[in-house]
């Protein structure tokens, strides 16, 4: 068992390390972001994660260590919630309210991080990927609170490569290791292989009386093998990005967005410009998706769900409580475009895995290295039915040129073809749902490998 330290133990609650005193209200007795927000007017920096494991980990108060303590006796956790911008202190627009969580460190609590007794843990296990100024600003911070050996447990397979070409382009030493969990294949598979045995782990969408979550089984993929099915494609996207707004484009000119399976929308983002420079530097084509995105924008918006999903609502969770078998039995291409694709990060976020769990191969408008991390936990991709040399391409601009060419030729295929296309995979599609059914079931061991990692 791993202990996990905190500055503040307030009727038996563990509150997040990372925040002012005036703050623990808002954590007790349970986590109300809502509350904060409307109060404070910030984005939460910190909450309750999910690496309250209570099989794994004791809670601790860090009163119940004398200062001058010399052998290492656990962590003091820092859970980070949403953008690590907050809890990292650089998003200028808390700057009156909220700081840096290293600014809410306790000075006991410091003495004892920098005399080894504690180790810093900064965890990002459910929110995903850490950008080049976060890794940044916790190297010079925990460097300017003297803090060595620290761990940063993030869902970023590109993190640790990064740090430290910086580090070696500075010339400084490594203050902390990386440990990459993927959480969103884990909680993505325990929550269909849940549905698969009609346990609904999730319940995000309870404002939408509609909705009931749906999955495929093995039966029912089978039952699909000599239909034809309603779209050929299914590509969704709620928030608009560059990268997504330039697949949008790209779909648009081969017709592969009306009446096929596309969502995206100009109402949340409705000011979104037309920037595409990130992934295009061809003028003619260029020229040509500004024309279709003219068009998307007459639109306004289609959805192949649900019609709440391309809302902003406070407090909803998109990624979990969202499943509808519908769109993918009516599709064959999951053209998946992740959340990031410009910047050098590596998230797999649970826009890569639902394919798996849904019989589809993927077609990935993602970062560089994305296929590779994937297949090291088993999973087959699709090279020989896709040209994914995509993958291996660093310069964004390229590998969104392989990326065309993929689109290109699907769209000139015909329904019929597209069908055969993918029952060729059929070996392929089985073993990735087999596989992802296995990570579902077995979500607990997957958290003792990462505790492991952490003794």
């Amino acid at each position: 068992m791993i202990n996990f330290y905190y500055d503040r133990v307030v009727d038996g609650v563990s509150i997040p390390n990372g925040i002012p005193k005036n703050f623990t209200k808002y954590y007790t007795p349970i986590f109300n972001d809502v509350h904060l927000r409307k109060e404070q007017n910030v984005e939460p920096a910190v909450y309750p994660s999910d690496m309250r494991q209570e099989n794994l980990c004791h809670l601790k108060s860090i009163n119940t260590l004398d200062e001058n303590e010399k052998k290492f006796s656990g962590y003091y956790l820092i859970e980070g919630f949403g953008s690590a911008k907050n809890a990292m202190g650089i998003n200028q627009e808390n700057d009156d309210v909220y700081s840096s969580v290293f600014d809410y460190i306790d000075k006991k609590t410091l003495k004892l991080l920098q005399n080894g007794v504690l180790k810093l843990c900064i965890c990002y296990l459910q929110e995903s990927f850490i950008t080049d100024d976060i890794i940044h600003a916790i190297h010079h911070n925990t460097k300017r609170l003297n803090i060595q050996n620290s761990i940063v447990i993030v869902n970023d397979f590109l993190a640790q490569e990064r740090y430290e070409n910086w580090c070696n382009t500075i010339g400084d030493k490594l203050r902390f290791k990386t440990i990459v969990f993927c959480h969103s294949l884990v909680e993505k598979s325990y929550e269909i292989n849940g549905l698969l045995n009609k346990k609904e782990i999730y319940h995000m969408a309870s404002d939408y009386e509609k909705h009931n979550s749906s999955v495929i089984s093995i039966d029912e993929f089978y039952e699909t093998k000599n239909t034809l099915r309603k779209n050929s494609i299914l590509c969704m996207n709620r928030r608009m990005r560059e990268h997504r707004l330039a697949t949008l484009c790209l779909l648009s000119k081969h017709n592969l967005v009306k009446d096929n399976g596309v969502s995206f929308q100009f109402t949340i983002d409705s000011h979104f410009p037309f920037v595409v420079d990130g992934v295009i530097n061809d003028n003619k084509r260029y020229n040509d998706y500004r024309l279709e995105y003219n068009k998307l924008r007459e639109m306004k918006y289609q959805y192949v769900d649900y019609p709440i999903a391309l809302e902003a609502k406070d407090g909803v969770n998109h990624g979990y409580g969202w499943e509808n078998k519908r769109p993918y039995l009516d599709s064959y291409l999951n053209i998946t475009t992740e959340t990031d694709f410009i910047n050098p990060t590596g998230y797999a976020s649970e826009k890569i895995w639902k394919p798996f769990g849904f019989f589809q191969p993927v077609l990935l408008v993602g970062s560089q290295g994305t296929l590779e991390f994937i297949r090291s936990f088993g999973f087959k991709t699709f090279d020989g039915f896709i040209d994914e040399s995509y993958d291996k391409e660093k310069d964004n601009v390229k590998r969104f040129e392989l990326i065309e060419k993929e689109i290109i030729k699907f769209s000139k295929m015909s329904k019929q073809e597209v069908h055969d296309w993918y029952w060729s995979m059929e070996d392929i599609l089985v073993h990735n749902f087999n596989l992802f059914k296995d990570y579902g079931s077995n979500r607990y061991e997957q958290y003792v490998k990462m505790f492991k990692e952490l003794k």
